[in-house]
């Protein structure tokens, strides 16, 4: 399997938490839709960086 179902849900709870947070007046100041998106982009690379060397893997051991 190319992911664990525990990194999928730490991460997707912790943009939840940031976009929750991001609704707290207290918290207002803080640039919280950005953390959001850099956390998303850097599951993205990690996810795709998984892939890539599953892939890599896969093509070496054919040899």
């Amino acid at each position: 399997m190319l992911f664990r179902i525990s990194e999928v849900a730490v991460v997707l709870t912790l943009v939840t938490a940031l976009l929750i947070a991001k609704h707290i007046p207290a918290l207002a100041a803080l640039p919280l839709a950005q953390m959001t998106g850099i956390v998303c982009f850097l599951f993205a690379i990690f996810l795709s960086l998984r892939i890539y060397a599953d892939e890599l893997r896969r093509l070496r051991a054919e040899k």
